[in-house]
């Protein structure tokens, strides 16, 4: 212990920051201000050395931008013939190249090849086409469809149609008419009004 005490001599700083004109002495020893120094003046290398690594690259990237940059349109008409040549033309699937590009952050061109795209827009281009295949089918379960209230289906059925069957009074009517006067003419079909 003794030779630590005698390598060691108290380094006293003042510190003048602070309310008033109250000065706070704060003794360390020699061996740990040297280190502290050490560190102060590594952090501030390695702080300058940040602060230029920082400024740099905004440099850089200006010029190359400058001097390769490409014209906006010719990019977009190389975008519009890497589609077309990958057989996307609908506006849904070009929106969808195209926003997978940004999110991805690569080219149309990547994106059109990868597996993950072409089966987004494999997805997409079927439930488009199951829709334009079923838009034009008119008619639910719930509701009658047209062959129910002609008067051959009912004379297929052999009885008169109920009023849950064909809501349409008008053209129950007529079927019921019309099975009433097959019934007289041919007295081949029996009417019973129940």
């Amino acid at each position: 212990m003794d030779t630590e005490t005698k390598t060691e001599t108290d380094v006293v700083t003042g510190n003048n920051e602070g309310e008033g004109n109250e000065e706070e002495n704060i003794s360390v020893p020699k061996k740990d201000y040297d280190t502290l120094n050490q560190t102060l003046g590594s952090l501030k290398r390695e702080l300058k050395d940040l602060k230029k690594l920082k400024e740099e690259p905004k440099e850089t990237k200006e010029t190359p931008k400058e001097n390769q940059k490409p014209d906006d349109a010719l990019l977009q008409r190389i975008e519009k013939m890497a589609l077309r040549l990958a057989d996307i033309t609908h506006s849904e699937d070009i929106e969808l190249a195209q926003k997978t590009a940004k999110k991805w952050n690569v080219d149309i061109d990547e994106v059109i090849t990868d597996e993950d795209f072409q089966v987004k827009l494999k997805k997409q281009q079927d439930a488009r086409s199951n829709v334009e295949a079923t838009s034009g089918v008119k008619g639910s379960g719930s509701s009658t469809s047209k062959a129910k209230e002609s008067l051959e289906y009912w004379t297929k059925e052999g009885r008169p149609p109920t009023p849950a069957e064909v809501p349409n009074t008008e053209a129950r009517r007529k079927i019921v008419r019309g099975m009433l006067n097959a019934s007289k003419g041919d007295g081949k079909m029996k009417f019973y009004n129940s």
